[in-house]
């Protein structure tokens, strides 16, 4: 009679191990495609069983085992850094792309061509007050342009100090995320099997690293400790280290930490690197060639009209442009006051002719910038600025790709199958019919014994 009872209490307890199973199985298709979501698997152990020392066996369970790999999760989140680089560079070198326009006559590019034409016409009809205020009017146009492209490159930086702060942002909220999450797995050591936070906490972790290169080390007790850049503590236990942004105007952008020390050498991956990299280098480079385009032309132009004469014969006593070079030649670039009859258009030796005129003109062709002319060392700016973001796009794609290939390896590890699904709920739910029939079987036999005895 023992012996019935105690087969009977091992069949109940495999009929609730059994049902676990298929509540295991019911939470992995209700997750299939939860963002962050491991297949997890009932272990099942069997008691060990010996008659004669009162052991009659029967099943046990083992524990619930998460499918999650280490190694494919840090695959995802370094393919994610690589694409939150690519994207974000590409991006910005997009939006900078149609500064440096060369195929408008609205560009800098049709701006010097027509200065140029216009100097050019000048030396057919070198004293016609007409032709000669079209030559002011082509100038001012002129200082305009650099002034509207200085203005657009200005306007692309403060665009990078926005897109930088709401990346900092975004980094300090994700890093509350985990640290919030910290807190759970300190309080309570069980929370560490719960599949659900744990797909948040890996879901946190991928948001972070594509915003910059972290390194993420995942203690005993489930909890993340965050650096940034394998040096700079942002998270440990529940204790958060936000970052800061510091982008005062003119000065390069700067990532400080909790204590306020630059850490931007650091930051080398992510969105956060590719737009310290447009704001810091690209933008600064591009407008340091502008104003050296801006100067080298309005010197060239005001040294050749200073050697000749105006209208009435008198060495001109003004330029034609002006400019402070401390602030920017092309931020600051303007013409004079200088009016149709003091424009000198003639050579002192030859006054009324056209020579200075001529002189203006073969500036179009004079290689003054690095071998080149203006409109050449112009076209070698766009041209740069065209090249980098081709590539930035060719790198989006190879990292999309790159990317798509890491989560597609990593659902092969651990993600849900729901095919292998459905054979473990069938398994089950025969072992727990098998169960109940042998629960049936054993009730009938008690039945039978208390009437015998009877």
């Amino acid at each position: 009679m023992g012996n019935l009872l105690v087969s009977l209490r091992n069949t109940a307890e495999a009929m609730r191990v059994f049902q676990r199973g298929m509540g295991v199985v019911q939470a992995n298709v209700t997750n299939a495609s939860t963002p962050g979501y491991a297949r997890q698997t009932q272990l099942l152990e069997p008691k060990r069983m010996d008659l004669d020392a009162g052991l009659p066996g029967g099943v046990r369970s083992a524990g619930t085992l998460d499918g999650r790999n280490e190694y494919a999760e840090g695959s995802v989140r370094r393919r994610q850094e690589s694409l939150g680089y690519a994207d974000e560079r590409s991006q910005q070198l997009d939006a900078l792309e149609p500064v440096f326009d060369i195929t408008s006559d609205a560009a800098l590019s049709g701006s010097m061509d027509r200065l140029f034409q216009a100097f050019s016409s000048l030396t057919v009809a070198p004293n016609d007050l007409a032709a000669r205020q079209v030559v002011l009017d082509r100038a001012s146009e002129l200082a305009r342009s650099f002034r509207s492209m200085d203005a657009s490159l200005e306007d692309a930086s403060g665009s990078a100090d926005k897109s930088l702060a709401h990346q900092v942002d975004a980094i300090n909220r994700v890093v509350a995320g985990i640290t919030a999450l910290n807190k759970e797995f300190r309080n309570d050591f069980e929370v560490k099997n719960d599949a659900g936070v744990q797909a948040q906490m890996n879901n946190l972790l991928e948001q972070l690293s594509e915003l910059g290169n972290f390194t993420v080390l995942r203690n005993d007790d489930g909890s993340a400790t965050v650096y940034l850049g394998g040096q700079t503590l942002l998270a440990v236990g529940e204790r958060q280290l936000p970052l800061t942004l510091d982008a005062a105007s003119g000065a390069s952008a700067k990532i400080l930490d909790a204590e306020g020390q630059d850490i931007t050498s650091q930051v080398y991956g992510g969105r956060l690197a590719a737009l310290l990299e447009i704001r810091n280098g690209v933008l600064p480079e591009k407008r340091a060639q502008l104003d050296r385009l801006a100067q080298s032309m309005a010197d060239a132009v005001n040294g050749v009209l200073a050697g000749g004469v105006d209208l009435d014969g008198n060495t001109p006593v003004k330029n034609l442009f002006q400019y402070d070079g401390a602030l920017g030649a092309a931020r600051t670039l303007y013409t004079t006051d200088l009016t149709p009859r003091e424009l000198a258009a003639a050579a002192a030796a030859a006054p009324g002719g056209n020579e200075v005129a001529l002189q203006a003109a073969a500036l179009s062709q004079a290689k003054i910038l690095d071998g080149a002319t203006f409109t050449q060392f112009y076209a070698a700016q766009a041209a740069d600025v065209g090249r980098m973001a081709a590539e930035a796009r060719n790198g989006l794609d190879s990292s999309q790709a790159l990317a798509t290939q890491a989560r597609q390896f990593r659902e092969e590890m651990q993600g849900v199958n729901l095919d292998q699904e459905a054979i473990a709920l069938v398994e089950y739910q025969r072992a727990y019919q098998a169960s109940a029939q042998l629960v049936k079987t054993l009730n009938e036999m008690t039945e039978t014994m208390i009437n015998l005895l009877r």
